[in-house]
């Protein structure tokens, strides 16, 4: 039976690889270059300045020593242009003229990939149908263009448009070619009560929705009727190509701004599609918005791959005090560094330009304020400081912030803030955020415990980093690794057993393999220790690396013995062949002694 990889068999993926050299095809997207064996580059999947990516030509692999990420050629197009598995090497396959193979898949994932760019076409098509109505019209549509102050430069690059009527854009479509059920899945047609079927964003002034790549993916509409029956803004529905949880507005400027000459800084964050046209046209290009939603997880690592500071600019009201505090935490998490312009009570950033104007702003965000200032300015104002009940709640609070600093130097300096707004002395404060610190660690430490205990025991007993070495010596064909070939070396853990096995099996039966092919049987998205071996940075060890990995061998050699003495004993006790059990004692004889020479030598 022909081997596999997620659908294909492996010698096609084999060919699709050799055929799409990683040097030259990552050469396009990235700016290379070479340095001793290997190429280097800024990594395009967390923000650098100095290079850490490096490229493997010869084994056709690539692995950043700053985020970590690791894969083939394969893997780069599908992590950087946000694909599947499937269209990664269907792009491939189509570079180098190589035949799609029938796997037992293809036509689904061609039927996903098909009704997947029937959709696009169809937003896309939304999108000149919606500009070519806004060019026509005399009326609120135009109106609200001019009381906005959007230049035609500004309406052109955001595609702006106007959905006059709930009937237009289906004639239109349906001239393109477009049916009913692509322009449903597509999220621009509803269907009302009698079943008649209408634009689902009419009445609107309508603002596409752009993906990184700049394809049409969705779009956020705003009412122009004052009616409160109607919502003043409506975003597309959920589709096979827009999830408002994973997207953010303006990502296709932001792409280009970090390739351009002037480069990228750090990316402000505001809360709606108008405020970061606002800001784009009073020189703040680099605005983003999430689409309505609270920020998660996925917003703040898709920006932390291009920018190290963020500047949240959210609406000076409540909501937008609340939004702020939740969205900190989401992003400090990323590692991002956040800081926080405060904006006068009741102002988004559109009525703060047209009130104050850009330098106003501009001085705003070259003095905003760290994270966790503006959270003890938060707590400030919800207690009430001249009330000393109320005051000891908003140190307790405030303690609590700074407990969960990293060091004491920045611990010290908001201690000071807290005891010029408290009259409190420092020392007592200092005091008190020890006794919390020390509570806050206990606990954390508690929650952890039975993930450590997992992770331990998932692992070989013997040094992690060491039998790392090893596993990564063995499969990277290092000279002084062949003894490790001539073992029978046993892992409790399984992955580290199977690429083992994987290795020693190639060298058995003289098959050569690259590093590249190794994407193809083990999962390295998911699972560090695999990354962390295939990305081993040998340079760590130093120049003894024959006489370290001779060192490990011996660990893993009696870790190895001590695993094989506990399977024989338990087979030992189940046995009833008297033979069959004359063998197991004697095999445990023997490991007994290996063991015991083993310590002697050791000592």
């Amino acid at each position: 039976m022909e081997e596999v990889s997620r659908g294909f068999p492996n010698d096609f993926i084999e060919e699709v690889k050799r055929q799409n050299n990683i040097v030259t095809v990552l050469s396009k997207y990235l700016r290379l270059d070479k340095k001793g064996k290997n190429y280097w580059a800024c990594c395009p999947f967390h923000n650098e300045k100095t290079p850490s990516f490096a490229i493997n030509e010869d084994e056709g692999y690539y692995h950043c020593f700053g985020c970590g990420v690791t894969g083939d050629v394969i893997k780069f197009i599908e992590s950087f242009d946000g694909i599947s598995f499937y269209e990664a090497v269907r792009m491939l396959a189509n570079n180098a003229g190589l035949s799609m193979p029938t796997t037992y898949d293809e036509e689904k994932e061609i039927e996903k990939l098909r009704q997947k760019e029937k959709v696009l076409r169809a937003l896309n098509y939304a999108k000149e149908y919606y500009s070519s109505i806004l060019k026509k019209d005399n009326g609120l549509a135009r109106d609200f263009i001019k009381r906005r102050d959007f230049s035609p430069e500004i309406v052109d690059y955001f595609a702006i448009g106007y959905s006059k009527d709930g009937f237009g854009l289906i004639n239109y479509l349906k001239e393109k070619g477009v049916t009913l059920d692509v322009m449903r899945e597509a999220g621009l047609i509803k269907q009302s009560e009698n079943g008649t079927n209408y634009d689902a964003f009419f009445g609107r002034v309508t603002f596409p929705i752009f993906s990184k790549h700049e394809d049409t993916i969705g779009f956020t509409a705003r009412s122009l009727e004052k009616d409160p029956k109607f919502a003043k803004y409506v975003n597309s529905t959920q589709t096979l190509v827009f999830d408002k949880s994973k997207t953010i507005y303006n990502i296709h400027t932001i792409k280009k701004l970090r390739h351009s000459e002037t480069g990228l800084n750090y990316i402000i964050i505001c809360e709606g599609t108008i405020d970061v046209i606002a800001m784009f046209k009073s020189g703040f290009k680099n605005t983003v918005a999430c689409m309505g939603t609270a920020i998660t997880p996925f917003h703040a690592s898709e920006l932390k791959k291009y920018v190290d500071k963020v500047v949240l600019c959210l609406d000076g009201d409540s909501a937008g005090q609340k939004a702020m505090n939740r969205a900190l935490d989401v992003l400090t998490e990323q590692g991002l560094e956040v800081r926080v312009v405060v904006l006068p009570e009741n102002l988004d950033p559109d009525e703060y330009l047209k009130k104050y104007g850009k330098d106003s702003l501009k001085q705003k965000v070259e003095n905003s304020i760290d994270a966790t200032e503006f959270k003890i300015m938060t707590l400030e104002k919800v207690y009430n400081l001249g009330d000393n009940y109320e005051k000891n709640k908003f140190v307790e609070k405030s303690l609590e912030v700074l407990s969960s600093l990293s060091t004491n130097s920045e611990r010290e300096i908001y201690l000071n803030l807290i005891s010029k707004k408290t009259n409190i002395s420092i020392d007592l404060l200092r005091r008190d955020l020890e006794n919390k610190h020390d509570k806050t660690k206990t606990s954390e430490f508690k929650e952890n415990n039975d993930k450590v205990k997992e992770k331990l025991e998932s692992r070989l007993t013997g040094d992690t980093k060491a039998v790392r070495f090893v596993l990564a010596s063995i499969i990277h064909k290092q000279e002084y690794s062949l003894p490790a070939f001539r073992q029978n070396l046993y892992f409790k853990n399984k992955l580290y057993q199977k690429l083992y096995d994987f290795a020693v099996n190639a060298y058995k039966n003289n098959k050569s393999y690259t590093i590249s092919s190794l994407f193809d049987y083990f999962d390295s998205e998911n699972n560090d220790d695999i990354a962390e071996i295939i990305g081993f940075n040998f340079d760590e060890i130093g120049d003894k690396k024959k006489e370290y990995f001779m060192e490990c061998l011996k660990l893993i050699e009696k870790d190895s013995l001590k695993e094989e003495q506990l399977v024989l004993l338990e087979k030992f006790k189940t046995e009833r062949d008297l033979d069959e059990r004359r063998k197991i004692a004697s095999r445990l004889g023997e490991i007994a002694k290996e063991i015991k020479n083993g310590d002697k030598v050791n000592d």
